[in-house]
């Protein structure tokens, strides 16, 4: 049948797209269908991410950073991160690549449209996807829509965040060092902290974020960045060219996303974000790339897919915040003082070493750690 597929993928963010650009290089032979009712993304974000040396999309790539600054409040690390580099792309030239792609193989077919139903007979070992002005059957369904309702179960944090996207006349940046976490000004009773990723000497991204069970007022950052920028960057004379906002699960969440063996859930509402640090680019990419080779080789498409042992650390992490959102600064500075950046690096990837792991969980040792710990066990 000219409408039956064997792979249809549904939304092309960050998931949606990685899982396309590994199926292209993987299995070109597959008719696969991608529905995304967008055409393009028109909520533009910076993605960052972290890898050693070179990688698959460095063309694409706006910024990267060699060198990385950490301020616990009382201390400035400078910390160089060789092999690793910090890597910053543009979610809407990210997705117009992976379209792009996709348009150069016949067998892939692009519907500009919404899904507005999925349904399987019980007997039937094949999706019937319903869009706007059509439907199509498929044999596996990979669904990257949002969950409609926040997580129920689980420990829940919200990352959430204001950026300033700032140009100076003068030179104020230093293009080769971004901050990872500043605590110098922390909202009270908050593990609250800026952001910057310097372009140029003179211009950047400084971001105000949060990990924490509830949002702010739109003011608040506002209040934050305007007294970090004078007050600590010491820039009077500056113009705000471009501002950026999001908000993202830290979730111990059960998503369940293997629950029918024909519709699976990836993205955010699979599970795809790293629940410890909300970054989801490369481990996007790394569990496109698993399922997709599960799918190749004929295995069970969660084989692989999770890792308890970095879940349990996750959700550590998770409920000693929950418990007491103000010990963030304490925590990460600790982690940064007592580990090197590759090892932590490493770890945030769930490539790390054991020797590596126990180093960091020493480094974190305290009796909230410890129960909590327990409590995720």
């Amino acid at each position: 049948m000219d409408n039956h597929y064997d792979i249809a993928i549904i939304g092309m963010g960050c998931a949606g797209s990685h899982v396309v650009l590994q199926l292209l290089e993987n299995a070109p032979h597959l008719k696969v269908a991608i529905l995304d009712p967008y055409g393009s993304l028109t909520q533009e974000k910076t993605w960052s991410f972290w890898e050693k040396g070179p990688g698959k999309y460095d063309d694409l790539i706006i910024a990267s950073w060699k060198k990385c600054r950490f301020h616990t409040g009382d201390e400035e690390l400078s910390l160089t991160m060789n092999p690793y580099l910090y890597k910053s792309i543009e979610n809407v030239k990210f997705s117009a690549f992976a379209k792009a792609q996709l348009q150069q193989n016949s067998k892939y077919h692009y519907i500009g449209s919404e899904v507005t139903h999925l349904e399987q007979t019980h007997n039937s070992k094949e999706v019937t996807v319903s869009y706007n002005n059509g439907s199509l059957t498929a044999d596996l369904v990979l669904d990257s829509r949002p969950l409609k309702n926040n997580p129920s179960d689980g420990i829940t944090l919200l990352q959430h965040f204001k950026g300033w996207f700032i140009e100076t006349p003068e030179d104020y940046f230093d293009p080769k060092e971004f901050t990872k976490m500043d605590y110098q000004l922390v909202d009270p009773g908050t593990t609250s902290f800026v952001y910057i990723l310097p372009f140029s000497k003179r211009k950047a991204l400084v971001e105000y974020t949060y990990f924490a069970k509830n949002l702010v007022q739109d003011d608040v950052y506002d209040q934050y960045l305007e007294t970090y920028i004078t007050d600590f960057l010491k820039i009077s004379d500056y113009k705000i060219t471009k501002v950026e906002k999001g908000i993202i699960p830290m979730t111990s969440h059960d998503f369940k996303p293997f629950k029918n063996k024909n519709v699976v859930t990836i993205g955010t509402a699979g599970g795809w974000v790293k629940a410890s640090t909300g970054y989801s680019f490369k481990n996007s990419e790394r569990l496109a790339r698993q399922l997709v080779n599960n799918y190749l080789e004929n295995r069970p498409l969660s084989y692989k897919m999770t890792n308890k042992k970095y879940e349990v650390f996750d959700e550590t992490l998770l409920r000693v915040l929950h418990e007491n959102e103000a010990s963030g600064p304490e925590i990460f500075s600790k982690m940064y003082q007592r580990n090197s950046v590759q090892n932590i690096m490493a770890f945030l990837d769930e490539e790390s070493s054991l020797l590596a792991e126990l180093g960091i969980m020493k480094s974190l040792t305290s009796w909230p750690f410890i129960k909590n710990f327990f409590k995720s066990l």
